[in-house]
């Protein structure tokens, strides 16, 4: 399926100045004449309906980013706390690239998802609770152990347990995945998930490498996702598209479901604890969109949400 791409979709809705100030704040900090929401306001709600869609059943999406340095990780943090944040149901992010994920996260859990599939099974919400650890906009994460301390690595059989744990308890499951998309972990995800973000940055070999990806997908049987396929286009440097990358992210976004522009963020540059407060609202806005648009494939909307 393909949808109007996003090569351009930072020039939406757009009344605010840099520093997120709207010309209504300024004149209602002169003036205190409340000139109600503006276009950008009246967009971000319209957003917010969306992303709050009920689901019937568990929704996985896995994050793939194929070439390293193109901030997938960081995406599944803030992508996951903007679902979070919004809907009024259960997210959580899984870590299993055993990457930085924690510390994007906050700190890591003391128990992990080796604990909680070596553990007795777990009945309740509060059993899978005490093995993940929640940041203040909602989104849990259940990480990986620290493999300098030990042997244990997450095989398929592991991630297919974990999903049939984590869909009783979850509406949203964001899956923070490996490079290697036909390693056994991928070959339990890649079947369970009912959407995907594929993460670029706008450097041409990171480009080349996602049509790869998307070629791999297409030609191992998950032609099914690529209507549910979010491109994220992460510029992890300030800059601009230049020619050559937009006309290949033009190609490529004919085959997904939408592509969405992440811009520059000082702080998610940072490399800690990612805070959607933090984030330049031209960041947080264009998370909203992905969301949305990840949200509008999602079945069941007309179900009703498990409640936090």
């Amino acid at each position: 399926m393909s949808a109007p791409t996003a090569l351009d979709g930072l020039e939406l809705p757009r009344d605010e100045d840099a520093d997120g100030s709207s010309w209504r704040d300024r004149i209602y900090r002169i003036t205190r004449i409340d000139l109600g929401p503006g276009k950008g306001a009246v967009y971000e709600r319209g957003l917010r309906d969306r992303i709050r869609t009920g689901v019937g059943t568990a929704i996985p999406i896995a994050v793939l980013g194929l070439k390293g340095g193109v901030g997938k990780t960081a995406v599944v943090e803030a992508l996951g706390s903007t679902f979070a944040h919004v809907r009024d149901d259960r997210v959580i992010a899984v870590d299993i690239d055993a990457g930085d994920l924690a510390a994007r996260h906050g700190r890591r859990s003391p128990r992990t998802m080796a604990d909680l599939l070596l553990d007795a099974p777990p009945t309740r919400y509060s059993d899978v609770r005490a093995h993940t650890y929640m940041n203040s906009f909602g989104l849990e994460v259940l990480g990986l152990p620290d493999y300098a301390r030990t042997d244990w690595r997450p095989e398929r059989h592991d991630v297919v347990k974990a999903f049939s744990i984590l869909r009783t308890h979850y509406s949203v499951v964001l899956v923070d995945c490996v490079k290697e998309l036909n390693s056994s972990v991928m070959q339990a995800v890649l079947p369970e998930s009912r959407a995907l973000v594929v993460v670029t940055s706008p450097a041409i070999d990171a480009i080349r490498q996602t049509r790869t990806t998307l070629e791999w997908l297409c030609n191992n049987g998950y032609q099914r996702l690529m209507q549910s396929t979010v491109l994220a286009v992460n510029h992890i440097e300030p800059g601009n598209l230049d020619a050559l990358a937009t006309r290949e992210l033009e190609l490529l976004s004919a085959h997904v479901a939408a592509t969405v522009v992440l811009p520059f963020d000082r702080h998610v540059r940072e490399g800690r604890e990612i805070g959607l407060d933090r984030m330049s609202k031209r960041s947080r806005r264009s998370y909203l969109k992905m969301a949305a648009v990840l949200a509008d494939t999602f079945p069941g909307r007309d179900g009703h949400a498990r409640a936090r």
